[in-house]
């Protein structure tokens, strides 16, 4: 009797990942594998129930979709560095959570290299935004673009979100996003562009653009 308890109790596991609900994607370009990032990419991508639209989410589709960010340009691929985290409460309404970070090595930055890492993260999370169902697209209000900018600015460079201030700001309606500029407290800069992917908000780029020079106007007489 005791025996057939435990054999009830073992077929039912108390310990398991669930389902994905949450997929979270940060894409980083660097010179070289110990240095700073130029530019990071944010997807942040709620996962629908399953039935309501596109398939199950799995780290192996993510990572496939993710390929095309390996092949800046020339089409060879470049050294990287992964990480993959997977998280689940039992409790409330916590969702499951896939979260993956992915940092390119691609040398020195030019304006062409640049333009070239916009187009292999844009076309991966489409990709990834298909696989996981595609969020209605909804209009971005100015203050949800600068949470979100803060909010993309403080992931990728570790910083606290209440730190950042815009300096300049600019509302492409046509394609609902935005562009801002944001300034840290000890004078780095970063522009972040909200609704980088046909205008989903949760679709962010980021550039790390460096400190504020100061410089003293007054000379010697």
């Amino acid at each position: 009797m005791a025996r057939d308890a435990v054999d009830r109790r073992s077929s039912r596991p108390l310990l398991t990942l669930g389902r994905v609900d949450l997929v979270r994607i940060q894409v980083g370009y660097r010179a070289r594998p110990d240095g700073p990032v130029h530019q990071q990419f944010l997807l942040d991508l709620p996962v629908p129930e399953p039935g309501v639209s596109g398939g199950p989410v799995e780290e192996a589709r993510v990572l496939t979709a993710l390929e095309p960010v390996l092949h800046p340009g020339d089409g060879a691929p470049r050294h990287y560095s992964l990480h993959s985290h997977r998280s689940h409460t039992s409790w409330g309404a916590s969702p499951g959570a896939l979260e993956v970070g992915l940092y390119v090595t691609v040398g020195s930055a030019t304006v062409a290299a640049a333009d070239v890492w916009v187009e292999g993260a844009t076309r991966a999370f489409r990709d990834l935004m298909e696989l996981a169902g595609r969020p209605e697209s909804t209009t971005t209000s100015r203050e949800a673009a600068l949470k979100r900018a803060q909010d993309s600015v403080a992931a990728a460079y570790g910083l606290d979100p209440d730190t950042l201030s815009p300096s300049t700001e600019e509302h492409h309606a046509a394609e609902n996003s935005w562009t801002l500029a944001l300034r840290a407290g000890g004078g780095e800069r970063y522009d972040v562009e909200v609704g980088l992917v046909d205008g989903y908000a949760g679709s962010v780029r980021v550039r790390h653009l460096g400190r504020i020079e100061v410089s003293d106007s007054v000379g010697s007489e």
